[in-house]
C-alpha cells in the first residue's frame, strides 16, 4: 500500500506541473512567447519570458559578404483592455530615440497576427524556429525562412 501512496504522490505532483506549464502558455503574454518572423524570414520579433523583446529588421544572407543581421532590443508588456482584446505595448530605443509601438494582437497555432493602433496597419507573422535557417544556409539558401 505504502508504494501505491508514493505512485499516487508523484502523479497527484506531476499533474499540478503540467497544470501550471499549461496555464502560463494559454494566457496572452504566453502565447505571444517566441520568435516570430515574416514571409520572407527578414523582419520579426522575438518575445521573451522576462518582458524583453529583440526586434530583427535585416536577416539575410548574401553572396561573398555573407549574413546581414539588423537587430536591437527592447521590451514589451501585454494586457488585456476593456474590448476583449490582447495588445503588446513594444519599447525600443534606436540611435538615442526611444520609440513606443501598440499593437493589438491575436495568436492562432503558429501565426502571430499584429494590428497597430496607430494606423491600423496590420503585419502577420510566422512562428520562427532559428535551427531552421542554418539548415537552409548551408543547402544554399540567400535567405533565411
Amino acid at each position: 500500500m505504502s508504494s501505491f501512496k508514493k505512485i499516487a504522490a508523484i502523479a497527484l505532483v506531476l499533474c499540478v506541473l503540467v497544470s501550471a506549464f499549461a496555464a502560463c502558455a494559454l494566457t496572452p503574454a504566453g502565447k505571444l512567447v517566441g520568435s516570430w518572423r515574416d514571409s520572407t524570414g527578414i523582419t520579426g520579433y522575438e518575445f521573451k519570458k522576462d518582458n524583453l523583446c529583440t526586434i530583427t529588421y535585416a536577416n539575410f544572407s548574401l553572396p561573398i559578404i555573407g549574413t546581414i543581421n539588423g537587430n536591437f532590443d527592447g521590451a514589451y508588456s501585454v494586457e488585456k483592455r476593456d474590448d476583449g482584446n490582447n495588445y503588446v505595448t513594444i519599447k525600443y530605443t534606436l540611435y538615442s530615440k526611444t520609440f513606443e509601438e501598440c499593437y493589438m494582437f491575436t495568436v492562432d497555432g503558429d501565426t502571430l497576427t499584429l494590428v497597430s493602433v496607430d494606423s491600423g496597419e496590420s503585419k502577420t507573422l510566422m512562428a520562427y524556429k532559428p535551427a531552421e535557417s542554418t539548415v537552409a544556409q548551408t543547402q544554399g539558401a540567400t535567405v533565411a525562412p
